[in-house]
């Protein structure tokens, strides 16, 4: 029997509700920081009299900056601790998001939105493994689910948010109190993430036999009993260690699954995440309109999510993956004949670009926070988590422009070729780890199987 067993098994209650929404709104302050950049940057180019490059290196320097931190943060959080950088990453993320609003000039601008991604990438690297290292086997992909639920909430809150603003105080004043507003949950995150353990599995395996009586200590108080003296603690590992238990020829399919999954979101979802507004326009929406039209997509894309949250563990990834690409090309192949046979409508626009959301987002960007962080070792989760954000970010920036240089009809073109070889692609490299505890997934990949057969129950 697993030394995890009553953590695997246990009932979901207020400590898993408590540590998912803790964690999850670490995504959420990411939403609100890279949506509420968009409502900065008209104000920037105005005001720090900026060329459009420029103000695009600046859009660059969060999603950088988030990229780095994940993988940067991953190797931390795998050597010191998941909790330590879930704790104290929200100082980074409040201060930051601060100084971004106080920014006087574009070098200030693009230095504090740089370090605010840092921040925002080291939590995902921290929250993300934890959540999955406590979360009990029947419910482990709706609890990482909870992540992207908060993300759209927060890409819904500061686009409605930005809205209301920049018609209450006007475009050159409205980003400012946007990042404001957004240090407010990151100061809340620290103080409810005071109380949450340390992670049992990291102690386990980092060899730190002095952390466990504290932590089972916690998690009896939150009605999981856990026998500590059958532990065996591991030998401490070195960073250069845990490196190696992800980067080795064993794992080499994981590793070219959780590129792909980071990799081919970011390659086929920015059409419509950063450019329906521009595209709403282009049809002649007034700002207003366009802004609207962005926010029913957002809550349209929230609704996929949810769906996803509720059947991510009955369907498994796998499926799930497969279907979020594939059925993405049929809202998008309406767009291009309506292109061709010159009946694109701004409703027509919302409703499809809304539908895409639905599914894109609702099925393949939930999966960003899931199979990350199943299918490694437990000293080599972190790692792999930014290894996922590492594309997802570091790939935005390139597709954008790709966007951008092909135009509407073209990027309607390469979307619905990209989500259909996207979707085989996943399917092929993919791992199914709905139904196991994570050990049992990371010896399947270890191994080379790509299947251990039947799943196993959490009771078993």
């Amino acid at each position: 029997m697993s030394y995890f067993h009553e953590i695997d098994s246990a009932r979901v209650g207020s400590f898993h509700r408590r540590l998912a929404v803790t964690a999850a709104l670490g995504p959420f302050t990411d939403a609100f920081n890279e949506f509420g950049a968009s409502i900065s940057l008209i104000a920037v180019g105005i005001l720090f009299h900026l060329p459009k490059v420029l103000v695009a290196v600046a859009t660059a320097a969060y999603w950088v900056g988030v990229a780095g931190g994940a993988i940067g943060g991953g190797i931390l959080s795998d050597a010191i601790g998941r909790r330590r950088l879930f704790l104290y990453d929200t100082i980074g993320m409040a201060v930051f998001a601060i100084l971004s609003a106080a920014s006087t000039d574009y070098t200030f601008y693009f230095l504090t939105r740089l370090a605010l991604g840092i921040f925002i990438g080291i939590d995902y690297a921290a929250a993300v493994p934890l959540l999955a290292e406590y979360s009990p086997v029947r419910r482990r992909g709706s609890l990482l689910s909870f992540e992207k639920v908060f993300f759209m909430l927060g890409t819904i809150a500061t686009v409605a948010i930005g809205l209301g603003l920049t018609l209450y105080v006007g475009v050159l004043l409205a980003w400012r109190y946007d990042f404001l507003i957004a240090a407010v949950p990151a100061i809340i995150l620290f103080v409810l993430r005071f109380e949450m353990p340390a992670s049992l599995r990291w102690a386990q395996s980092a060899g730190r036999k002095d952390l466990i009586p504290e932590i089972v200590e916690k998690l009896r108080k939150n009605g999981i009993l856990v026998d500590p003296s059958k532990i065996q603690v591991e030998e401490k590992k070195s960073v250069r260690d845990n490196i190696r238990a992800f980067f080795n020829r064993r794992n080499a399919r994981a590793i070219a699954y959780i590129f792909w999954i980071g990799a081919a979101y970011a390659l086929t979802v920015n059409l419509v995440s950063v450019y329906s507004s521009t595209v709403l326009e282009d049809l002649g929406a007034s700002s207003v309109l366009a802004e609207i039209g962005t926010l029913i997509i957002d809550v349209v894309g929230t609704l996929g999510v949810v769906i996803t949250l509720f059947t991510v563990d009955r369907l498994g990834r796998r499926l799930i993956g497969l279907l979020g690409f594939e059925l993405s090309a049929v809202p998008v192949a309406v767009l291009i004949l309506a292109y061709i046979l010159h009946f694109l409508s701004i409703p027509l626009v919302i409703g499809m670009f809304s539908l895409f959301f639905l599914i894109n987002v609702g099925f393949v960007g939930t999966l960003q926070y899931v199979p990350a962080a199943e299918v490694s070792a437990t000293n080599a989760r972190g790692l792999s988590v930014g290894w996922e954000k590492l594309f997802e970010f570091g790939l935005a920036l390139p597709a954008l422009t790709l966007y951008a240089a092909i135009g509407l009809y073209h990027s309607l073109i390469y979307d619905f070729v990209m989500v259909i070889v996207a979707g085989i692609v996943l399917y092929l490299l993919s791992y199914e780890t709905a139904g196991r505890s994570l050990e049992e997934n990371a010896e399947m990949v270890s191994s080379g199987r790509k299947d251990m057969g039947e799943k196993e129950t959490a009771d078993t």
